[in-house]
């Protein structure tokens, strides 16, 4: 009970109000800007809830099989820092801090008294890390729901641009032992032994996932770039925990070269957000869709934010108008071809529902209230 109780911290409910908060400001961003709500569905808590509970149970396992001995100041710095990080997520959001907690551990005058050697517990630490790492690029392989939301801003030359944010949280309830020195040593705190060590289980909520902004790209193709920094990041980490195994004596230098890593990890997170050369941006040449709502014809058909529709049921359509007017002329199906914004063509097609042409599930340009 009390382990179950360590779980539902402050991290828990300060992650979960950032993700309801998060929720509730795109539905009614969306509402106020295009009418409806592109994805009526919590779909990103879910998946914040089922991946991460999922890859907790995974890193739990190995961290306690494996006799993943951490601090409490340890803990207690990944606990304050997660709280930060969460609290700036209108920033930016990404885990390439995590490393940071180690050295706070060791010269943070407060967390001095339950700090231990460092010599025992740094590539615990750094293993915690890179598999964290290496979850993050997992989650976001897997459990990452394309709900982005899209922000109608004045272009550079005149034209109405689509900004886009994303933000996916997902919630790691980890179990981690901790030395005996403290927890174990209370009465009233389960403590366990496997041969002479004593170490007693302690919740420790995290929080992993993504909060970013693109531009000139859809937030997918800056995810793809993240997915690969957080692949190699965790790789680094694992190879810095052999070290710090094989040399403890050198912990302090193992550790300054992971927040190394982990801050160029969120540089390199930061440029892949602001890469990209096309605008999605209103154009002559067709109707480009803002973005698209889930389970609808046009999810079906694999349109997506940024495509522009040129033909419609074999018509030319240059505005909202010449679009609706193509679909009605054969309300039962609609046959599109569409330029991505990468500039190549595709053709999809499917059927709809007669007597409801509008419900494709297609946003534009034209659907924005002033």
């Amino acid at each position: 009970m009390r382990l179950f109780l360590t779980l539902l911290g402050p991290i828990t409910w300060v992650g979960f109000l950032v993700a309801v908060f998060w929720h509730w400001l795109r539905l009614r961003h969306e509402r106020k800007v295009f009418l409806t709500a592109i994805d009526r569905h919590a779909t990103g808590l879910w998946a914040g809830v089922i991946g991460g509970v999922a890859v907790a149970i995974i890193i739990s396992a190995l961290s306690v099989l494996g006799g993943v001995l951490l601090s409490p100041a340890v803990l207690m710095m990944l606990s304050a820092l997660s709280l930060v990080m969460l609290l700036l997520s209108g920033i930016g959001f990404g885990p390439w801090w995590l490393p940071i907690a180690g050295l706070l551990a060791i010269y943070l005058p407060q967390t001095r008294f339950a700090v231990g050697m460092p010599e025992a517990w740094t590539w615990r630490l750094l293993l915690l890390v890179g598999l964290l790492w290496l979850a993050e690029a997992g989650l976001l392989k897997i459990f990452d729901p394309p709900i982005d939301v899209p922000t109608i801003k004045q272009g550079p030359r005149g034209a109405k641009i689509a900004i886009y944010a994303h933000r996916q949280f997902y919630w790691l309830p980890l179990v981690l032992p901790i030395s005996g020195t403290t927890f174990a040593q209370l009465p009233w705190w389960p403590a366990l032994t496997i041969g002479n060590l004593h170490f007693a289980l302690i919740g420790l909520p995290v929080i992993l996932g993504v909060a970013l902004r693109t531009k000139k790209q859809l937030p997918k193709t800056a995810i793809k770039l993240w997915i690969w920094q957080y692949l190699i990041a965790g790789l680094l980490a694992l190879a810095l925990t052999a070290g710090a195994w094989a040399l403890p004596r050198y912990a302090v230098i193992w550790l300054g070269i992971a927040v190394i890593v982990g801050i160029a990890v969120g540089v390199a997170n930061h440029y892949a957000n602001m890469r990209g050369i096309n605008y999605v941006s209103q154009t002559m040449t067709g109707v480009r869709l803002v973005a698209i709502q889930p389970e609808t014809p046009a999810a079906k058909m694999g349109l997506e934010a940024g495509d522009v529709v040129l033909l419609c049921n074999q018509m030319a359509v240059h505005n909202d108008a010449e679009l609706y007017a193509a679909i009605q002329a054969h309300p039962t199906y609609c046959r599109l071809k569409v330029m991505r914004l990468d500039g190549a063509i595709k053709l999809c097609e499917t059927a709809i529902y007669e007597g409801a042409p509008h419900e494709l599930g297609m946003i534009t340009f034209a659907e924005e209230q002033a």
